[in-house]
């Protein structure tokens, strides 16, 4: 699954769920609901949004928005995330769910850049 999430990322950035809500709508005929990796990989996503909407200033996504972590904690959270994808016995969704934590947080990296 490809995806170009950096209109994604800009619009959590600017602090926009509206406009990153309306980039789900428009993605989400590419995640197949049958398969468990996409439909992680979708919730995630979603969460995103829905912790940017409600406002939970502790939320990960909040904390990154709010550039209250530098690039090297951003590193520090992919590895740590991409360890876990790395664990055979987690089931698909949830390797969806980290793979697109992985993917965004990639993304905001390289913003700090």
């Amino acid at each position: 699954m490809s995806l170009e999430l950096k209109p994604f990322v800009r619009a959590l950035t600017q602090k926009d769920p509206k406009k990153a809500r309306e980039w789900l709508e428009q993605n989400k005929g590419n995640f197949n609901p049958a398969n468990e990796f996409e439909r992680g990989y979708l919730l995630a996503l979603q969460g995103m949004v829905s912790a940017l909407e409600t406002g939970g200033e502790l939320s990960l996504i909040k904390l990154l928005v709010n550039g209250s972590y530098g690039k090297e904690r951003i590193e520090t959270l992919i590895r740590e995330t991409r360890a876990r994808l790395s664990l055979k016995f987690r089931p698909k969704d949830e390797q969806g769910f980290d793979t697109a934590w992985v993917d965004v947080l990639q993304e905001f990296s390289e913003e700090k850049t």
